[in-house]
């Protein structure tokens, strides 16, 4: 039975900033990886982790999940000067580009499979990548919200391909406001179920107002999430870890304390025989986004999840949101199927 727990850093992913004057991207900066390192060291967290190298990934493994042609444009910001970049940017929604954001992008990746391949190897029970940029909305052929190359969705590829796992089963909550809020996308609805083949794998649960709390997002683990993980029955958890739920962000703007995900890890970590990879995603309050990354790692290192006070009964909104999901994949579910 393997044990402990990965740590994968590498301070070079913090060699990138924002060069001009933009509102929407000034709030990803390299401080954000630097102050989530530096806790876990202060904490003594760090030292009870395997620390594990970076590597950068092939353009192979990037093309797993990224077109040919957005991987040869990404790579020619090498050269560009700074109104090269800027210009280069606003083909995109919302991220901006440095002379070094490909390398820290490759890195990023190679992080995240690097850690793949310590669970899954048995080197260590489970783990966190540190990484910047982050990767959850970047699509095939366009970087998009701070994100160049999704680090998870190729970390999923590759686990399928060089460990022969099966099928995926995706889930993501996230901020959306009746499609109000960025990138207002219809697919991110409960409606989207995915298809064909992957039909019912596709589970969001879209949060349509901001303050969301520890209950909110309690009852959306207890009451969708875990139902459809344990029927699932996953072989490897891959975690997009976005602290942007947690209090005080300007982006999320929601109320979970980072005690929270102390719990909301270790509620996952009995899927996959334990395996289960962290990776960090968005969180911009510096100080909510540490305090969260310590109570994470600290509970895939085993010890207990701190007690959580004042929980009450889910919000009308997050109630609403639930039920809407869990009526989306009756068919699909046997843990939903009285719903049906």
């Amino acid at each position: 039975m393997a044990s402990g727990s990965a740590l994968i850093f590498d301070e070079e992913m913090s060699d990138y900033k924002l060069l001009w004057t933009d509102p929407v991207c000034e709030i990803e900066v390299p401080e954000r990886l630097t102050v989530s390192y530096e806790a876990l060291k202060a904490r003594g967290v760090a030292e009870r982790c395997k620390q594990v190298p970076v590597r950068l990934a092939t353009e192979q493994e990037i093309l797993l999940a990224h077109s040919e042609e957005y991987l040869e444009a990404v790579k020619q910001t090498l050269k560009m000067s700074v109104e090269e970049l800027k210009a280069f940017s606003k083909q995109y929604n919302d991220v901006y580009f440095h002379q070094n954001i490909y390398h820290c992008a490759t890195m990023a990746v190679g992080a995240t499979l690097q850690l793949v391949d310590s669970v899954m190897k048995r080197e260590v029970r489970n783990g966190m990548a540190l990484v910047r940029p982050p990767g959850h909305h970047s699509q095939r052929s366009a970087a998009n919200g701070f994100c160049v190359f999704n680090n998870v969705a190729i970390a999923a590829l590759y686990a399928k391909k060089t460990y022969n796992l099966n099928s995926v089963l995706y889930f993501s909550w996230h901020r959306y406001e009746h499609r109000t809020f960025w990138p207002n996308l219809p697919e991110s609805d409960y409606t989207s179920v995915g298809k064909d083949k992957g039909s019912g794998l596709n589970v969001n649960l879209p949060w349509n107002k901001v303050g969301m709390t520890n209950s909110d997002y309690l009852a959306a683990f207890f009451h969708v999430l875990l139902p459809v993980a344990y029927e699932f029955d996953p072989e490897l958890v891959l975690v997009s870890a976005g602290f942007d739920s947690a209090i005080g962000d300007p982006e999320g703007e929601m109320c979970a304390l980072p005690e929270t995900f102390a719990h909301l890890t270790q509620l996952l970590m009995p899927l996959a025989a334990g395996k289960m990879c962290v990776v960090l995603e968005g969180g911009y309050n510096l100080t909510s986004l540490a305090q969260s990354v310590c109570q994470t790692v600290q509970s895939l290192l085993g010890d207990p999840a701190p007690q959580l006070s004042g929980l009450t009964d889910p919000c009308e909104s997050a109630l609403d949101s639930i039920q809407n999901v869990r009526s989306a994949h009756s068919s699909y579910w046997s843990c939903f199927k009285h719903l049906g």
